[in-house]
């Protein structure tokens, strides 16, 4: 253990050749002129330290597969595969915690039975065939296998990380669990409800560009059942572990206030991990479209406001939005154990870039719902 920690980049390198992907901080010393960087930019960042909370990521290589594996296995562990691993090979991957933290990344490992290998990566099986399948081909298996947790890296395919507030145990953005005689409530902007937001110009777009996002989703499963329509929205304030007395003085506060309209855009989709099953495993992720950086910072501005008047009525918000996930709507909850989000992610950026989706105008958002 270390007294100075800090970030160490890992970085995906692939060689079509070998069949291979490696995960590693430095380029490959072994084949290294048949690997190539997969993106330049990270996909995780590990811890320089370890301790009681982490994880040991070792990287190994098998001669007889031409394999690197990057895994908190421990040799013996890896070998009763077969394959005879030697290691570790490559300079230290860092240390991966061992649970869930918010705004960490999952790192998922990946097997390939056809192509004798696997990936360490921040994709499930079904990401990984989108990314790296050949003639439609899906080489690797739909399951896949949680090492630990990391840094998200900034890669163009590194775009879920568990929420700011996991594991949402009081409710949405509430990340602790009540105590006895308390409760969490919303205030709400219902856009797809209210008239005076669904049927202006930025309002119909932005209904049109969320029917179109839909749609890619469930391209890829038609089982999902997108935000659309009347069910479309934007949370203001998400309100954790109020007794009644306390929720009744902040509606006092809400109905007493004039509420100005805020015009907002948005920026892109990225995909967080809400909270746990009760069984530990992760599988609700929520694609999200979130507001743009000035939109961001007027919303906060304006929630403060609001946040300093009922605390002006004495009701202490406990956690200020500031500390919760940034302003979006959802677009969908998908089970990340086997949805493609990336690639669904990638497409729907492509298909409504930054700034398109409330078309040339802005969105206004006039009075929330509570």
């Amino acid at each position: 253990f270390c007294n100075m920690c800090g970030d160490l980049a890992l970085y995906l390198w692939h060689s079509p050749l070998m069949g291979d992907f490696a995960l590693l901080p430095e380029a490959p010393t072994i084949n290294a002129s048949s690997y190539s960087l997969f993106d330049p930019e990270p996909v995780f960042y590990s811890s320089t330290c370890g301790g009681v909370d982490y994880l040991d990521l070792n990287v190994y290589y098998s001669s007889d597969r031409g394999d690197y594996q990057t895994t908190t296995k421990t040799l013996a562990e890896l070998n009763e595969g077969g394959g005879n691993y030697v290691g570790p090979v490559e300079p230290s991957a860092g240390f991966l915690l061992e649970s869930p933290s918010p705004l960490m990344s999952p790192v998922v490992l990946t097997f390939s039975d056809d192509l004798h290998t696997a990936i360490t990566a921040p994709w499930v099986g079904n990401d990984v065939n989108e990314l790296f399948g050949v003639d439609e081909s899906n080489p690797f298996r739909s399951s896949s296998t949680i090492l630990g947790y990391a840094k998200a890296g900034t890669c163009k395919n590194c775009n879920v990380m568990l929420s700011e507030t996991f594991p949402s145990a009081g409710g949405a953005d509430c990340p602790s669990k009540c105590d006895a005689g308390r409760k969490s409530a919303n205030v709400i902007y219902r856009v797809g409800k209210e008239d005076d937001m669904n049927s202006s110009e930025g309002g119909k777009n932005f209904l049109a560009s969320m029917k179109l996002a839909g749609d890619v989703v469930k391209s890829f499963d038609d089982s999902v059942d997108p935000e659309s329509g009347t069910s479309v929205h934007l949370s203001f304030e998400y309100l954790c572990c109020h007794t009644d007395d306390e929720l009744d003085t902040i509606k006092g506060v809400l109905e007493s206030m004039e509420w100005q309209p805020q015009n907002v855009t948005y920026d892109r989709v990225e995909t967080r991990i809400d909270n746990p099953n009760s069984d530990g495993n992760l599988s609700h992720y929520s694609l999200c479209v979130f507001l743009d950086a000035d939109s961001q910072a007027r919303m906060l501005e304006w929630v403060g406001e609001v946040e300093d008047k009922i605390e002006a009525a004495g009701v202490e918000v406990g956690i200020r939005r500031k500390s919760q996930e940034p302003f979006h709507s959802t677009l969908a909850v998908v089970d990340g154990r086997s949805f493609p989000v990336e690639e669904a992610m990638a497409k729907i950026n492509e298909l409504l870039p930054p700034g398109s989706w409330t078309g040339t105008t802005s969105l206004t958002l006039t009075k929330p719902d509570w």
